[in-house]
């Protein structure tokens, strides 16, 4: 028995191998028939292997049942099942460029490119995929037409914001993001993994996104994650590890520089120096100490190099996948962990996500799952610390002689130290928990008929402590300290069920979708506050461990939306396809009287190349014309707007209701505010008109389209005058405002020879925004008007109304030009009269625009040769930019802290070239205001993203077991070309600082 038992396996063994069959065949294109050198061919079940050779021609030892899996770069995956000696004999393998017939999702469905017509961009998950970031929607800057990112060098990448084709609203202007049919305005960085990411569509036009009616008027961007593919099974890790670096600073003033600076400008007012630290000699004179008690020695400080270091970004990710005929399930986990530029910063997230599908009655019956679990963490930084560290003053050291804290005393400003408030609130701190997913059923009882219910659910836990510690330095103190702490949720569930059925006969096509929704969002919060500490250790930092005074305080808040919608589709032999859509809305947040709004949209577009006399131009793959008309809401209003609201005052509402004039005088109830039953939607029209071109055997690609968005009825609290009394305050719809622009986006893609691909896209996007319309009691004040003659209407939102200026005072002649201008003189801002009353005063002011862009794009080039690959990116926008720092670097007037090594190169007789005013110790010429002075080209061009990467060639990964193996090195933000003064051009004002960022990485597959 025991050799009966031996010898089966081996009879068995033996069977397998002689029925194994050395197949021959050849791999040649598809379209051109020509061979293909070097594709691989690989046995899924025994894992053998072999590659074409020169005349594509290939033996492979396989045996029939099994499935050999042809690759190559620039072509598509070809599956082939083994029936016979002739299922491999002519393998034909199509360029990967499948873009016309690529199902992308739009809305509750999805659909092929070649089908949509509205305007919806696609974005190209391969060139952002290798970006370490914690926000992936900060990668699409500069990379989609008409869709406007911000970012700033804030941990995680929760500092990043999104505008799609302009500004459309005074209130609330982020997007909806629908992720795998989930609909939520949270930010990303806190739900989600970049590397799950499939693909990002974005809606931009309102037909396109009115199929979310109230919700979408910021437009809709769509994600959809990763899915395990059918009768697949693989593992995938990636790893990245990147070192960050400070590099935007603005140059300051050093300590002896700033004694010279202070000199200069008390000679230039004809008044002898003297100062409280530098003296009163000649020259200004660095003291020992900075103090009476002697205890603070002078310093000579860069702030910056003190605040900003060095940090680590580091990025972990695994990926299980399995996917049968029936069903799929896929697990991942990631770990990122981001120091910020500001020591002690952080923000580390820890994700897991699971996905199930799973088919039962032969496909006709669906169910499945995702769940996202997200923990992250951050270690908050000082608020204001970034323009604390250009305004500190540089005779100020870190620390005292006693190793304490040094601080600001007499003549050099009052702003606090910086080290100090990072050291004393590195631990301040948020902890937060969400839960963000779903649950499916979807049945097909008859053909084409899809029936679907979807149940989501987005949780979010939030814990945060702040601590203000007791401290001193220089010549203050604080004896008090104090805990702050907070507990808040959010709770949203979205609750949908759709129809959906499609019909084709003969040359018409039609599909058509109907549903209902209901949502609801829940937040309440509860914080408190206590004071005196005797112990300030962290592990005592709790309300309970306090014994001083202690507030508490806690609001929750509702909304809930009821929603019917539908859209149809329809097609006529492919040429000519039409949609429309609608959707009514029913919201909490509007009045009894416009709670319910109804929003449609319609699209039409002409696939020109498929009629006949654009056949017989060959070059010309596919050419759609498009038009869309569509009306969306804006909801992220307040959600009390249309309640009368009471407080108890004991200042305006008590009353002595005794007349006794002595005792308690009772707290009475005022009215804060009226609430208005009429408050109803934001409504934002939209009509669009663009092409998509696809030639040249599909190496390039256009999409061009232009578009008028008016947005009507905006939310605005009305101002009212003292005699109204109290609950004056109303809110009421009444502002307008009109977007119009172009945008588009230019893709070349080729190969040099059999190993050299490459692949250039040019993005571009224009567009001007303008005031239309205000209510008349606010006419001249809403908006930055003067209040007697000069309204925004007509202007950008955001416009400035300032001086115009022209140059400097530079001569007597130019000083006796018979303008009244107080404080002028030689070396001062020489401010225009524009009314020609010569007179310099309020009434010459004039709107000098706005920091909107004018021209923002990219271009991303990308090339492969054999297995390397290479790419850059570089992005870049045309604007103006209000540059605020000046009033710390280019006006020693305005202020005692530290000012910018700009005014060492200030306008004197000698230099009278220089555009920086005079130095000067008093503000004559009232040179604070806002002026054209302060207005520069805000314009830039960056190299954001450079990288170099190697892919272990198929063949060799193969034998090793390996599905794929890549290395990689990348830099972002590495050169800026602009003229802007400030610290960096792309995040105006005093945002936290971008990196520079240099990444190595790893990525492979099993």
């Amino acid at each position: 028995m025991r050799k009966l038992l031996l010898i089966v396996p081996l009879v068995l063994l033996a069977v397998q191998v002689f029925a194994q069959t050395a197949y021959k065949g050849k791999v040649s294109e598809a379209k051109t028939r020509e061979p293909i050198i070097g594709a691989v061919l690989f046995v899924q079940e025994s894992g053998k292997s072999t590659v074409t050779d020169v005349n594509g021609n290939f033996t492979l030892q396989a045996q029939a049942g099994q499935t050999v899996r042809i690759t190559y770069i620039g072509k598509e995956t070809l599956n082939i099942k083994i029936v016979d000696e002739q299922s491999l004999a002519n393998i034909q393998l199509q360029n990967a460029d499948t873009q016309l017939n690529e199902v992308v999702v739009t809305g509750y469905q999805s659909q092929r490119k070649v089908d949509i017509t509205g305007s919806v961009a696609v974005v190209n998950m391969k060139d952002i995929a290798s970006i370490p970031t914690g926000n992936i929607i900060s990668t699409l800057q500069g990379r989609v037409p008409g869709v406007n990112i911000a970012s700033d060098g804030t941990p995680g990448g929760v500092g990043t914001s999104v505008g799609i084709r302009g500004i459309t609203t005074i209130n609330n202007g982020t997007p909806l993001y629908v992720i795998d049919g989930i609909q939520t305005r949270d930010n990303i960085a806190t739900l989600l993994n970049p590397n799950d990411v499939e693909s990002i569509q974005i809606l931009k036009d309102a037909a396109s996104a009115s199929i979310y009616g109230t919700q979408a008027a910021n437009g809709v961007i769509i994600i959809t994650t990763k899915r395990a593919k059918k009768n697949d099974t693989r593992i995938d890790f990636s790893a990245r590890v990147a070192s960050q670096n400070f590099h935007t600073g603005i140059g300051m003033l050093n300590a002896q520089q700033w004694g010279d600076a202070y000199w200069a400008a008390y000679k230039n007012d004809g008044v002898k120096p003297s100062h409280d630290l530098y003296g009163n000699g000649d020259t200004p004179v660095i003291p020992e100490f900075i103090n009476a008690a002697k205890t603070i020695r002078s310093g000579n400080t860069d702030w910056a190099k003190e605040v900003y270091n060095r940090a680590t970004l580091q990025d972990y990710n695994v990926t299980v996948a399995k996917g049968s005929e029936n069903g799929s399930s896929i697990f991942s986990l990631n770990y990122f962990d981001q120091d910020g530029l500001v020591k002690y910063t952080n923000f580390k997230r820890v994700n897991v996500r699971a996905n199930t599908d799973y088919s039962f009655l032969s496909n006709r019956l669906r169910i499945g799952e995702n769940v996202n679990i997200t923990n992250w963490q951050e270690k908050l930084k000082p608020a204001g610390i970034e323009e604390l560290t250009i305004a500190q003053h540089p005779l100020i050291p870190v620390y005292d002689i006693n190793g304490g804290y040094a601080g600001p005393t007499q003549g050099v400003g009052d702003k606090p130290n910086p080290v100090r408030l990072l050291d004393q609130q590195k631990q301040n701190r948020a902890n937060q928990w969400r839960i963000f997913g779903n649950m499916y059923i979807e049945a097909e009882p008859i053909k084409n008929l899809v029936l679907r219910s979807n149940y989501s659910i987005n949780y979010r836990n939030g814990f945060f402590s702040t601590f203000e510690p007791k401290w001193h330095e220089g010549d203050r103190t604080v004896d008090v300290n104090a805990v702050t702490a907070e507990n808040n949720y959010d709770r949203q569930w979205i609750w949908t069920n759709q129809a959906s059925y499609q019909v084709k006969i003969g040359k018409h096509s039609i599909n058509g979708l109907a549903g209902t929704e209901a949502k609801e969002n829940y937040n309440e919060f509860l914080n408190a506050r206590r004071e005196n500490y005797l112990i300030q250790d962290l592990d005592y930092r709790y309300i309970s461990a306090g014994d001083g005074k202690q507030t508490n305080g806690g609001l929750a808040s509702r909304t809930a939306i009821e929603s019917y919608f539908g859209k149809l589709n329809y097609a006529f032999d492919d040429k000519y396809l039409i949609s429309g859509t609608v959707r009514r809305d029913a919201s909490s947040r509007f009045g009894r009287n416009n709670n319910a709004g109804v929003f449609p949209g319609v699209s039409g577009a002409w696939r020109i190349s498929q009629e006949q006399f654009l056949k017989k131009f060959s070059f010309i793959n596919d050419l759609k014309l498009r038009a869309s008309w569509g009306q969306n809401g804006n909801d992220l209003l307040d959600n009390e707007a249309t309640y009368t609201k009471y407080s108890t005052n004991l200042t305006m509402g008590g009353y002595d209701i005794g007349g006794i004039n002595r005792g308690i005088i009772p707290n009475g109830i005022i009215k804060d505010r009226s609430g208005n039953p009429n408050v109803k939607w934001e409504v934002s029209t939209q009509t669009n008109f663009g092409f998509d071109l696809s030639a040249m055997n599909n190496k390039l690609q256009v999409t061009l389209d232009y578009f008028i968005k008016d947005t009507k009825d905006m939310l605005i609290d009305r101002p009212y005058i003292a005699i109204i009394g109290e609950g004056g305050s109303i809110a009421y719809n009444g502002a307008s405002l009109n977007n119009k622009g172009f945008e588009g986006l230019i893709s070349w893609r080729d190969n040099v020879g059999k190993d050299f691909n490459y692949n250039i896209t040019l993005t571009g996007s224009v567009y001007k925004n303008r005031v239309t319309d205000v209510p008349a009691d606010i006419y001249y004040t809403f908006g930055g008007g003067n209040g007697s003659d000069k309204s925004i209407v007509g202007q950008p939102l955001g416009s400035w109304l300032g001086y115009r200026t022209n140059g400097l005072y530079t001569s007597a002649d130019q000083l006796n030009d018979g303008i009244n201008q107080p404080g002028k003189g030689l070396g001062r801002i020489r401010y225009v009269d524009v009314n020609g009353d010569k007179v310099i005063n309020d009434k010459d002011r004039e709107w000098l625009g706005s920091d909107q862009p004018k021209f923002f794009g990219g271009l991303n080039v990308s090339m492969t040769y054999k297995a390397f690959d290479f790419s850059f990116f570089v992005n870049g926008m045309v604007r103006d930019a209000y540059n605020n720092s000046k009033f710390y670097t280019d006006f020693f007037q305005l202020w005692t802290g530290n000012h910018g090594d700009r005014l060492l190169n200030a306008w004197t007789p000698s230099n009278s070239s220089s555009t920086i005013p005079a130095l000067t110790a008093v503000n004559l010429n009232d040179e604070g205001r806002l002026s054209q002075y302060f207005i520069e080209n805000g314009s830039y061009l960056k190299l954001k993203n450079i990288q170099l990467g190697y892919t272990l060639p198929a063949v060799v990964a193969n034998r090793l077991k390996l599905r794929n193996l890549r290395v990689y090195l990348q830099g972002q933000d590495l050169i800026t070309i602009t003229g802007y003064k400030g610290a960096d051009p792309e995040g105006l004002g005093y945002p936290y600082p971008l990196p520079r960022i240099f990444t190595a990485g790893l990525n492979f597959g099993f």
